[in-house]
C-alpha cells in the first residue's frame, strides 16, 4: 500500500555522456525534504577510492543512492536465489573467495543481464575483511586505524545495528534458525553482540588488533654517520610508544620486541637503487643488521647501531664504488599477544659522495596504495607502508631465477594488470592471473597509484634498465640481460608480441646490456610520440585528458 507518511526517493540515470545519478528524498504527506528519516550507510566517494569510479550495468549507474533503490531487501535473483539487497550483495562480492560456502565448494554465482554468468568465487579482497570501517564509517569509528574517507549518518550501523541479513552475508555458514536457540528476527542480536553481551561487541570482534597496536609504535632514524665509501654506516635511532607519551621501548628486554624483529637495511644510490657491491657473490637484496642484538643503548632512550653493510669503495668484487646518496630504513614487527604488529617509518637519506643527501624520487604514494590495501604489509608484516623502503630491495638489478624482474616499476604493473596481460606474471611459483588479482578500478588510470604526472614521458634521467637475466655473476650486472627502462614499465601491462615489436622498432631492447646502453646502442625514442603534448601522449592514450 501507498504510505505517504514515509520517506520516498526518486532517482534517475543519465547516460550516453558523463553519467549522472541525481536523487531526491521527500515525505509526500508533508512535502518535507529535510529533518526526515533517511538511511546513509556508505558513500559513493568511499567506493571510488578503489573502484575509480564505481560504474555498473554498462557504466551508467554510479551512485549508491541509486543502487539501493533497486538493490533493496525485497530483491532476489531468480536463477540463483541470491539476495540482491545491497547490504548483502556487496558484502558477499567483497568476501568472495573467503566465504565459508565458497571454501566448502559451493561457488558464489549470480546470473545477470541476458542470463550472463557472474562468478565471484575468486574475488580476493585487497585488505583484511575485518576492516568494516573502510567502507562505512560513522562518528564512533572515525578514529579507527582504517576508515572511510566520508563519514556517513549511519556509518556505524555495522556494529550498532547488527542484522541477520548483513552479518549472514559474510558468515554464510550460520543457520540463524539454530543460532543460540533460534533467531527469527534481528531483535535479539544486541543481547549477545554488544559490549555487555556474552559475545562482545561487533566492533571489537571486527577490530584489527595488529593495526591498533601499530599506532603505538614509532621508529625514527635520528642521524646516520660514517657514510663515505668503505665505511659502515652508524645509525642513531629511537623506538617509542606514542600512546604513552613517546616513552622509549626497551628493545632488548621488552617481550613485544624480543619475540619480534627489528633490522636495519641500507641501500644505494637514490637516483635508482641497485645495491651493487652489497655482496661479492649474491643478488643485491637488502642485507639487514639485527638491531635487537647489536644496538647499544645511549642512556637517553635512543640507540646506536653500526650497520654490517659496508658502503663499497670498489676495492672488492665487483669492484664498483657506491656514489651519490643512500637510504637507511628499519624493517620489522612486534609480537603482541601472538599478533604480528607491523610498524611504519620514514626512510632516512644520507650522502655517500653527494655534498648533501638526495632523496629517491617519489613516483607513487603509499596513501594511494592504502586506499585499497588498507595497510600494505608484505614478507610476514616486516615491510610496511613505505614505498622507498620497498624500492630499495625491489630494485632494477634483481631478477628471479626464472628470468623475471622484480623491480617495483615492472612487478607492480604486472601484478595489477592481470586482466589485460597476455601472459600472467609468475613470481615465486604462483601466477598473478585473474583468479588471484582483480583490479577494482580503471586500469588505464595511472593516477590511481602515481603521484601527479610521474607516469608521463620522458622518464627522469638516471632511471635504469631492469635486469631479467642476472648471468653467472650475481653481484656484477656487467653480464646481465636487461630491458630498457621505458619498455620495462610499459610491457609489464602491454606484454603481447605486437606491443613488444612496436617498442623494438622505436629503440626498445629486451636483451640489452650495460655496455650497449652506455654506448648508446640501446636507446629508446618513445617520447617522440608518447611524450607530454605529443600526438600519442600517455595521458591521451590512457584516456586521462
Amino acid at each position: 500500500p501507498y504510505e505517504p507518511q514515509l520517506t520516498h526517493r526518486v532517482a534517475m540515470q543519465f547516460s550516453g555522456g558523463y553519467p549522472i545519478n541525481p536523487s531526491y528524498d521527500w515525505v509526500p504527506a508533508s512535502g518535507s525534504t529535510s529533518g526526515i528519516l533517511q538511511k546513509d550507510v556508505a558513500a559513493t566517494e568511499t567506493c571510488n577510492t578503489c573502484h575509480n569510479p564505481l560504474a555498473m550495468h554498462g557504466g551508467g549507474r554510479q551512485a549508491v543512492e541509486l543502487c539501493v533503490t533497486c538493490h533493496n531487501p525485497g530483491t532476489i535473483e531468480p536463477n540463483s536465489g541470491e539476495n540482491m539487497d545491497l547490504a548483502v550483495l556487496v558484502h558477499r562480492i567483497h568476501s568472495g573467495s573467503q566465504l565459508p560456502s565458497v571454501q566448502a565448494g559451493d561457488p558464489f554465482v549470480i546470473w545477470g543481464y541476458r542470463d550472463s554468468k557472474h562468478d565471484y568465487s575468486d574475488i580476493v579482497y585487497p585488505q583484511d575483511t575485518n576492516n568494516c570501517a573502510k567502507c562505512h564509517t560513522g562518528s564512533a569509528t572515525a578514529l579507527d586505524p582504517i576508515v572511510a574517507p566520508v563519514i556517513t549518518r549511519n556509518g556505524d550501523n555495522w556494529h550498532e545495528v547488527p542484522t541477520m541479513a548483513a552479518c549472514g552475508s559474510c558468515h554464510d555458514d550460520l543457520d540463524f534458525a539454530l543460532h543460540e536457540g533460534g533467531q527469527t528476527d534481528n531483535s535479539g542480536c544486541l543481547s549477545c553482540h554488544s559490549a555487555s553481551g556474552i559475545a562482545g561487541s561487533v566492533r571489537d570482534a571486527h577490530s584489527n588488533k595488529a593495526l591498533v597496536e601499530t599506532a603505538r609504535v614509532s621508529v625514527k632514524i635520528l642521524a646516520v654517520t660514517n657514510t663515505s665509501p668503505g665505511s659502515s654506516p652508524t645509525v642513531q635511532f629511537s623506538v617509542t610508544d606514542p600512546g604513552n607519551g613517546d616513552a622509549p621501548y626497551d628493545i632488548v628486554n621488552d617481550p613485544k620486541w624480543t619475540s619480534g624483529r627489528l633490522g636495519l637495511a641500507v641501500a644505494w644510490d637514490t637516483t635508482d637503487f641497485t645495491n651493487t657491491g652489497i655482496s661479492a657473490d649474491s643478488k643485491p637484496f637488502y642485507q639487514t643488521t639485527n638491531a635487537l642484538t647489536a644496538a647499544t643503548a645511549n642512556g637517553d632512550g635512543t640507540y646506536t647501531l653500526v650497520s654490517e653493510t659496508v658502503i663499497p669503495d670498489g676495492s672488492q668484487h665487483p669492484f664498483r664504488a657506491a656514489t651519490g646518496s643512500g637510504m637507511a630504513i628499519f624493517e620489522g614487527r612486534l609480537s603482541v599477544d601472538g599478533e604480528r604488529v607491523p610498524f611504519t617509518m620514514d626512510p632516512f637519506f644520507f650522502p655517500i659522495t653527494d655534498s648533501s643527501a638526495k632523496p629517491r624520487r617519489q613516483v607513487v604514494s603509499m596513501d594511494n596504495c592504502n586506499a585499497c590495501h588498507g595497510a600494505l604489509a608484505f614478507h610476514g608484516g616486516l615491510r610496511t607502508n613505505t614505498e622507498a623502503g620497498c624500492q630499495g630491495c625491489h630494485n632494477p638489478r634483481v631478477a628471479t631465477d626464472a628470468g623475471e624482474s622484480i623491480d617495483m616499476k615492472r612487478m607492480i604493473h604486472g601484478i595489477h594488470a592481470a586482466a589485460v596481460r597476455e601472459n600472467a606474471l609468475v613470481i615465486r611459483g604462483g601466477p598473478f592471473d585473474t583468479e588471484v588479482v582483480q583490479f577494482p578500478g580503471e586500469l588505464s588510470d595511472c593516477r590511481t597509484c602515481h603521484v601527479g604526472n610521474t607516469f608521463q614521458l620522458p622518464i627522469p634521467a638516471g632511471v635504469l634498465a631492469v635486469t631479467t637475466e642476472m648471468g653467472a655473476d650475481l653481484a656484477d650486472p656487467a653480464d646481465d640481460l636487461m630491458i630498457t627502462p621505458q619498455a620495462a614499465a610499459c610491457t609489464a601491462c602491454h606484454d603481447d608480441s605486437l606491443a613488444k615489436s612496436h617498442m623494438e622498432q622505436n629503440g626498445a631492447d629486451f636483451t640489452a646490456t650495460e655496455a650497449s646502453i652506455e654506448a648508446g646502442v640501446s636507446t629508446e625514442t618513445c617520447e617522440v610520440c608518447h611524450g607530454a603534448g605529443r600526438t600519442a601522449d600517455v595521458l591521451s592514450v590512457h584516456g586521462l585528458n
